[in-house]
């Protein structure tokens, strides 16, 4: 979202309206602190809305639940939060101020737009992950196959809804070119643009001696759970066993998602959330995505690479990103061969220098957070008058 913001704050007023917890305080003074707060933050000046997302009815059976989860996308999780009477008000309230054109991030925001019977400027719609992918994997993951075929029950209707979403939207936008060939080639969708996900510049930071390992995520990602979990069980033993000097870092906000899963583990520690991210990156020599689940791209990997950093990942892990196997990193899908590509990095320094210079060479090429945008700012200006056709600052107002 911070990319998408820097590049809109230079060509709009903004206006953001957010859909949050019950539990965060909505009073006019804490969304005045609030808007001080993200202003500073962005470096951006903004108008701040909040509105609570729906509360879920907890005394509904199963059969209830899921069966009005089959028939319509906005009583699903995620996307019912921001589908009730109150959150559709919030938006129409918005659109009294009658914005130039609505960005919206992820598919949760575009349930408004979808609901409302009034008219609607031009929408710029940020998928970011294909969610009905995502879904699916999600699914494949689960043993019971009772649960997989309840769960699979919401699939036609989730995606009938994002085919809605896109189609609605003016431009959408991707995280891979991998993703929109997808849309465009299988599902027959228009107006489809690729934004990566982009990374500051970083120093090239030397080959680390000790033997150190990275996996960095935020645990409130299930994906990321499941993968910090794959490492801890099925891919640390192989390598600890054989060099019992290694050390494994799990790093990232909501470690108490995994905690329990490490416990008695020797040799891995979990560091919650970590401020100085390149304090990190210079204590790591390998940096590790096994991810099994999810969809769209892995910003750690770009972030990893634009350091210089030897990587080790699963294919999964490493879709969407240009990337390839034993040039710029190594793709094991196997936890044995997983281990011992990484116990291969924490012995061969040369390897670690080829590979990790090649990648930061590819991150700065593709994924350069100002190139990125430029893009933003150039889709931008694609919109039809009177909606951001020249670079002034007050020439339109986004509501996000």
């Amino acid at each position: 979202m911070g990319t998408f913001i820097e590049a809109i704050k230079e060509i709009a007023d903004l206006d953001m309206l957010f859909y949050v917890p019950a539990e965060v305080a909505t009073s006019a003074a804490a969304v005045s602190g609030y808007e001080r707060s993200l202003s500073l933050h962005w470096n951006a000046n903004l108008r701040l809305f909040l509105c609570p997302r729906t509360n879920q009815e907890a005394s509904q059976s199963k059969w209830a639940m899921y069966g009005r989860e089959a028939v319509s996308f906005f009583k699903q999780p995620v996307y019912a939060d921001t589908s009730g009477a109150r959150q559709l008000e919030a938006f129409e309230d918005r659109l009294q101020d009658k914005p130039d054109v609505i960005f919206a991030h992820r598919l949760a925001s575009m349930c408004p737009p979808l609901r409302t019977r009034r008219p609607l400027p031009p929408i710029v719609f940020d998928l970011d992950d294909i969610e009905h992918v995502a879904f699916l994997r999600s699914i494949d993951k689960k043993w019971r196959w009772r649960s997989q075929l309840l769960y699979s029950t919401r699939l036609p209707a989730l995606w009938l809804g994002e085919r809605r979403a896109i189609q609605l939207a003016y431009r959408t936008f991707v995280c891979s070119e991998s993703d929109r060939n997808y849309l465009e080639d299988r599902w027959r969708l228009a107006r489809i643009l690729t934004v990566p996900n982009a990374v500051a510049t970083a120093p090239q930071l030397p080959v680390v001696a000790d033997p150190t390992l990275l996996f960095l995520g935020s645990y409130s990602y299930s994906p990321n759970v499941q993968a910090a979990e794959y490492l801890i069980q099925r891919i640390w033993p192989h390598i600890y066993r054989k060099m019992p000097s290694a050390r494994l870092f799990i790093a990232g906000p909501h470690m108490e998602m995994i905690r329990g899963r490490a416990a008695g583990i020797q040799g891995v520690e979990l560091m919650g959330f970590v401020d100085d991210l390149d304090v990190l990156y210079q204590r790591s020599r390998v940096v590790c995505c096994p991810v099994l689940a999810g969809s769209g791209t892995r910003i750690k990997i770009a972030e990893a690479a634009a350091f210089g950093k030897p990587i080790v990942a699963t294919r999964l892990g490493a879709e969407g990103l240009d990337l390839q196997d034993g040039a710029e990193l190594l793709l094991r899908d196997d936890p044995r061969k997983f281990a011992d590509a990484c116990l291969e990095l924490l012995e061969n320094s040369a390897l670690c220098e080829r590979l990790g210079s090649a990648a930061r060479n590819k991150a700065l090429q593709l994924y350069d957070r100002g190139s990125v945008v430029r893009l933003i700012q150039e889709c931008l200006q694609t919109i039809e008058p009177p909606v951001c056709r020249e670079l002034q600052p007050s020439g339109c107002r986004s509501n996000e």
